[in-house]
């Protein structure tokens, strides 16, 4: 997550004020972006044991109820009946919770919790105004009440109610079970209420005590049920958490050290009792930011108990320059600019032993100084980009490489070369000659490696990255499962069966139709002789080959050192199945660099091709 760190030990203590007498704490400028998280939630089983033990109850009430003519009766069998429900939407809400995030819902299930909450409430209104009503008409046409049925049934009732109560309080964190906790204390008071309406009944004889009962414990019930409406109604609509003070949260970032403005601040309620905040802040020198970020966080979480943190360190004046220079080459006439849909260009690159070309492919207007750079994996070439590049090409000058040995590039003649630091210095040339200062980089597996060092080298022109499954460590699994395949033999007569023998070594990166498949894939057949072959140099598995594990360590030790120093916002996304980048290693990335967040896309390997709607959506947000 962008510049954030986590921490568990809230402290609310503020008190809430109006919050929109300053208007540059929720000022937007250009670049602000949304940020996405999971949550945690509270303990199902309680509520369980708690519907378990009212729907065995409620079943016994309501004929007790029936054939003793008693309202105050009535009404706790219908709070039972209506507290099972509750239960049971309660418990619903707290399955669906606790789904992972997911790309149509990358916040995750959490507020399902709040909105049973709220539903709950709605259904608590209801019942308190049908039993006033029925009350009411009880004045009227007095009904004839069994006292001893009513005082016996209520008492097993109050009983009951007295064990659910103590269930459900063990859990006083959230909303939802302590909507359901509402149902629960109106139902006992329910309990007491006909439980006293049975003794004066078998007392005095008195009727009218039964209507009078139900009517002073539906009032009761009404205050709790408000609150619990109102709570989860403001954590809906997203408003800052009672307990904090918005405009105090605002001033304190300003004070602290390094900090020149702060804007697009927001602070809310992630799930209940979550407090989350996100927000762009203004500083002198990207370098300071982490140092910054740091006490940023001291700061929220001792005196506010905010413990969900991300923010976005910008450059006094970066903004205003839009991130890129006035000396970009500009047209000198008026005269229409011819869009690129995927066309092929050459770049001249140099290696130790000459010169060569590298391949790539454009999307979109060349003269956009908003340039996107989409760089594959190891046996992969630019056109996997294709469905991609198209819909970014409205926004951005996309341009996807062959990176050399691979598509329509030159082969290298020394294969020892097909390493990193020569794709890199590719790479770097590539964006010399598109003549722009900065671009935006979009690496999947290889590729983010490449764009990792390239952002870390001074003056690097990345401005954002997107990285898609890889990370400085690579598990073994991984390595082993590409040594299977990359530069063996692979050679067939028909297209038919290459394409299928493609499709299925790539079937980790998720399930995709046979027309996607042909749109990913196809471009990566050539025919040679009469034969199907993949569109690279075998020669490229040589180095990886090459590799033992003492090298393997130094060269993971390095691209942690690399990945240590970029200081531009990343998102790193994951595969839910990947055997090449752990959820642990994503972690620790998130750890060591305050610039990086996370997501993680399930039921997709290694690695997300980047050609299904939602990952385009994904990338579209983190670009904007």
């Amino acid at each position: 997550m962008s510049g954030s760190h986590h921490f568990n030990s809230p402290k609310p203590n503020q008190s809430q004020s109006n919050a929109g007498s300053d208007p540059s704490l929720h000022a937007h400028k250009k670049g602000d972006a949304k940020h996405s998280h999971s949550k945690e939630v509270s303990n199902q089983n309680l509520l369980l044991i708690a519907l378990i033990l009212t729907l065995s109850f409620s079943g016994v009430e309501g004929a007790a109820a029936y054939f003793a003519g008693s309202l105050a009766l009535i009404s706790d069998a219908g709070h039972m009946v209506t507290d099972a429900a509750a239960l049971g939407l309660a418990l619903l809400a707290q399955i669906i919770s606790k789904r992972p995030p997911s790309p149509k819902h990358s916040f995750g299930f959490g507020r399902a919790e709040a909105l049973a909450a709220f539903v709950n409430g709605i259904v608590m209104l209801v019942l308190v105004a049908w039993i006033v009503f029925e009350a009411i008409s009880r004045f009227y046409t007095p009904h004839q009440v069994d006292g001893l049925t009513v005082t016996i049934v209520a008492a097993i009732g109050l009983l009951m109610n007295v064990v659910v109560a103590w269930v459900l309080s063990r859990d006083k964190k959230s909303v939802n079970t302590r909507a359901a906790l509402v149902h629960v204390m109106g139902d006992l008071l329910g309990s007491v209420a006909a439980l006293l309406a049975g003794l004066v009944i078998q007392l005095t004889g008195w009727m009218p005590i039964d209507a009078i009962l139900s009517i002073l414990v539906s009032l009761l019930i009404l205050k709790s049920t408000i609150s619990i409406l109102h709570e989860s109604y403001h954590f809906l609509m997203e408003g800052v958490p009672l307990h904090i003070d918005y405009l105090q949260v605002g001033s304190d970032l300003k004070k602290v050290p390094g900090v020149l403005a702060v804007h697009d601040l927001h602070v809310w309620e992630m799930t209940p009792s979550f407090p989350a905040l996100i927000g762009h802040i203004e500083i002198e020198h990207m370098q300071d930011w982490p140092e910054i970020m740091s006490r940023i966080n001291v700061m929220l979480l001792d005196q506010h108990g905010i413990d969900h943190v991300t923010l976005q360190p910008e450059e006094v004046g970066q903004h205003e320059h839009d991130h890129y220079h006035d000396d970009i080459p500009q047209a000198q006439n008026s005269a229409p600019v011819a869009l690129h849909a995927g066309d092929t260009f050459f770049v001249q690159c140099t290696n130790g032993d000459g010169s060569h070309r590298m391949a790539y492919h454009a999307w979109g207007d060349p003269s956009n100084p908003k340039v996107l750079l989409c760089v594959h994996g190891l046996t992969r070439r630019g056109s996997d980009f294709n469905t991609l590049a198209q819909a970014m090409s409205k926004d951005y000058y996309v341009v996807c490489p062959d990176v050399v040995g691979r598509g329509d590039s030159d082969r290298l003649q020394n294969p020892m070369m097909y390493a990193v630091p020569q794709y890199v210095a590719d790479m770097a040339s590539l964006v010399k000659h598109l003549g722009v200062a900065h671009v935006d980089w979009l690496g999947t597996s290889m590729g983010g490696l490449i764009g990792m060092v390239y952002a870390s080298m001074p003056n690097s022109p990345i401005r954002r990255m997107l990285i898609n499954d890889v990370g400085p460590r690579i598990e073994p699994e991984a390595i082993k499962r590409l040594g299977s395949y990359v530069g063996q033999t692979f050679s067939f007569a028909n297209r038919a069966d290459a394409l299928e023998r493609l499709n299925a070594i790539c079937a980790s990166f998720g399930e995709h139709t046979p027309q996607e498949w042909e749109i990913y894939n196809g471009p990566m057949l050539i025919q040679k002789n009469g034969l199907w072959e993949m569109h690279y140099d075998p020669d490229i598995s040589v180095p990886f080959a090459s590799v033992n594990p003492i090298m393997a360590k130094a060269g993971e030790m390095a691209m942690w050192h690399a990945f240590k120093q970029i200081h531009i916002p990343m998102l790193i996304v994951r595969g839910g199945n990947s055997d090449l980048l752990s959820a642990k290693t994503v972690a620790e990335m998130c750890k060591v660099n305050p610039y990086a967040r996370s997501i993680e896309i399930p039921n997709v390997g290694h690695a997300p091709a980047f050609v299904k709607a939602e990952q385009i959506a994904l990338a579209k947000e983190f670009f904007s």
